[in-house]
């Protein structure tokens, strides 16, 4: 939730409320402040796009936005990289906790022969009307996260920036200049980060092996949670948000996964939850989202959320509530 709280917050400087970038995506305004909430993908996607519709997509969005990623934003994966001895441990534990950060792109370090150290970032499974904004969200995010963990009078020893075939070959606007400060280019076959050889043997000055240590701990324990939120429950979710009505069971939803029943709980169980757990998240989500819009009767809510009449949906509530509180 983090990374669409900065997206909204942003929005508000220039203006815009987060409810009209939130539009469509069931993401309730309350649970922008929730710095543990996680949610889908294609929840942020509504919400990039909503952006996108408000103020165009043009060159430099993403950069504009992404410098707003700091070290301070990421957690537990922030103090980890800050506590690193090096950038390579930085670029190792960086790769296995990725899941943790706010990119789309997948990225890749390795050293090359020029000799220089190269950060390549792939996006080609993010929908393309989206493509070039979360690129140069994570390009400008990547070196933010760079620059504070080498903090001032030491620079981050970037040479160069290489734009990939999603920005084409128009003129760049002025932003690129600022936030990066090295030469940036368009039309390469790849979109990199280009940095000095012994980049990666940079000692970083807030190392400490035993905050590492812990917060190694801290980062495997969140990504083995995430990831059970991957996979199979995720389409499940998706499958409930995109109805109209939660009264649904399983076994509706499994024939429009095309599982049997009996595998789609089975699959569930391996991921460490069960539809009625997925179900009542989803439920809770709505529920907030629906109750703060006047007009939705309560008659309507309870039905959309699946219940026969208003008390039942109470009743579920305090359930809730109670699971909550555990």
């Amino acid at each position: 939730m983090v990374g669409v709280s900065i997206l909204c917050e942003w929005a508000a400087v220039a203006g815009v409320p987060a409810e009209a970038l939130l539009r469509g995506s069931h993401i309730p305004p309350a649970l922008l402040a929730d710095s543990e909430q996680l949610i889908e993908a294609r929840q942020e996607i509504a919400v990039i796009r909503n952006l996108l519709h408000v103020f165009g997509d043009r060159p430099g969005l993403g950069v504009e936005i992404g410098r707003l990623y700091h070290l301070t934003a990421y957690g537990y994966y922030g103090f980890l990289l800050a506590a690193c001895s090096s950038v390579r441990e930085t670029v190792r534990h960086g790769l296995r906790y990725a899941p943790l950060t706010f990119a789309f792109s997948t990225m890749s370090v390795y050293e090359t022969d020029v000799p220089s150290v190269v950060q390549d970032l792939v996006a080609d499974d993010v929908p393309r009307d989206i493509r070039r904004f979360v690129v140069e969200r994570d390009l400008a995010a990547a070196i933010q996260l760079q620059r504070e963990l080498l903090p001032w009078p030491r620079r981050v020893p970037l040479r160069e920036v290489r734009l990939g075939p999603d920005h084409g070959r128009a003129p760049l606007p002025p932003v690129f200049k600022e936030h990066f400060e090295v030469p940036v280019s368009c039309g390469h076959p790849r979109t990199e980060l280009v940095y000095d050889p012994g980049f990666l043997d940079e000692p970083l000055p807030m190392a400490s092996p035993h905050t590492a240590a812990v917060m190694i701990q801290q980062c495997e324990r969140v990504r083995t949670e995430r990831l059970h939120r991957t996979g199979i429950a995720a389409q499940v979710r998706a499958q409930l948000l995109g109805r109209e009505s939660l009264d649904v069971g399983l076994e509706e939803v499994a024939e429009s996964l095309h599982y049997p029943p009996r595998t789609l709980r089975r699959r569930l169980a391996q991921e460490g939850t069960t539809f009625r757990a997925i179900l009542d998240e989803v439920r809770w989500t709505l529920a907030e989202d629906l109750l703060r819009t006047p007009a939705v009767p309560r008659g309507e809510l309870a039905r959309r959320l699946g219940y026969r009449d208003w008390s039942s949906y109470l009743r579920a509530r305090r359930r809730w509530q109670g699971r909550t509180s555990d």
